[in-house]
């Protein structure tokens, strides 16, 4: 049996958070709360038995684990998280936070966690923390418990690219990694199907898109070029393309459902299985290249870049879903 990793993205259903950003694509049936943590019992005990199963893999994994609000508001969630730090088979757990709490959180995390293999892409928020704030937490992580630290940002307005570069001269300054991601509209239309009128239109779902060259504002902001271009490759153009999801990668979603990646959960397309079953198998797929069956929107880092197109990105392994420049 292979020894290399096997990629895992889970979404539990914890949905507690402690920010109203606006621009949040936790919504309708995946909304966040600022009053409850799991919206049903079920999540949880779901949650519990996802992350145990994730544990007892017979080959190494490498874990996003997300959720639909803020993970460090979660005391049960951090918990479970800590505890999966722990097994030997896991070489990484990604948390995506918005940093205002970790250095509340962390000290109290540390007898029950082994830090060294926390990984945290924290997202800023405009107008919801002041970045020093921000950026004190994220190097308090980075130095004190040696977690692996990514500063990300959104490029929601490619005409004003300052408030961005602001956060990339503060994070280098600080000694942190950076990145840009797209900022997706969260009213856009999110229907599953292919058939819906934004399918394969980038200029829908990426504000930026409507304005200027997205590419060249990306690169303003000292994002990476290539990772937009492979963004909108996957936003418009997935089918056929050549992708290792299914092989070394899966996605799981809040109900234990297991697929080739999330925009196949989406679609319900060819799912390989609930970790909830007795004796469920993980059939993973031996070849490493399949074409993929979606006409549009992989939309998530985590998935798109599987394509092929995007293996240069990762010339080597780090301990992050998302992170490419090495």
């Amino acid at each position: 049996m292979p020894d290399h990793p096997v990629k895992i993205w889970y979404v539990a259903g914890q949905r507690l958070c402690n920010l109203k950003c606006p621009y949040c694509v936790s919504t309708g049936d995946w909304a966040k709360s600022n009053r409850y943590d799991w919206k049903n019992p079920a999540d949880r005990d779901t949650f519990a038995a996802v992350v145990q199963w994730i544990a007892s893999r017979p080959r190494p994994v490498e874990v996003r684990l997300g959720s639909l609000g803020e993970p460090f508001a979660s005391t049960f969630f951090l918990e479970k998280a800590a505890w999966l730090t722990q097994q030997p088979g896991v070489r990484y757990v990604e948390l995506l936070s918005n940093g205002s709490l970790i250095r509340q959180r962390l000290p109290k995390l540390e007898p029950l966690a082994n830090l060294g293999k926390l990984s945290l892409w924290l997202t800023w928020h405009e107008g919801q923390l002041p970045l020093g704030r921000f950026l004190e937490g994220a190097v308090f992580a980075q130095e004190e418990y040696g977690c692996f630290i990514v500063v990300n940002t959104l490029l929601f307005d490619s005409r004003d690219t300052g408030g961005i570069q602001r956060v990339r001269d503060a994070a280098r300054a600080a000694g942190l990694r950076f990145n840009v991601d797209l900022g997706y509209d969260p009213s856009a239309p999110s229907e599953s199907s292919e058939s819906s009128d934004h399918a394969g239109d980038p200029f829908r779902t990426v504000p930026a898109m409507r304005d200027a060259d997205v590419v060249a504002a990306v690169n303003a902001c000292g994002g990476d070029p290539a990772l937009t271009q492979a963004a909108l490759a996957g936003l418009s153009s997935p089918l056929g393309r050549p992708c290792r999801a299914g092989h070394d990668y899966l996605f799981i979603d809040i109900h234990g459902q297991v697929y080739r990646c999330s925009r196949y959960a989406a679609l319900d397309r060819a799912p390989l299985g609930s970790v909830l079953d007795p004796g469920f198998e993980l059939p993973l797929r031996p070849e490493l290249w399949a074409p993929c069956e979606a006409a549009s929107s992989c939309c998530n880092k985590e998935d798109f870049l599987n394509l092929q197109l995007a293996a240069p990105l990762r010339p080597r392994d780090v301990p992050s879903l998302g992170w490419t420049n090495a």
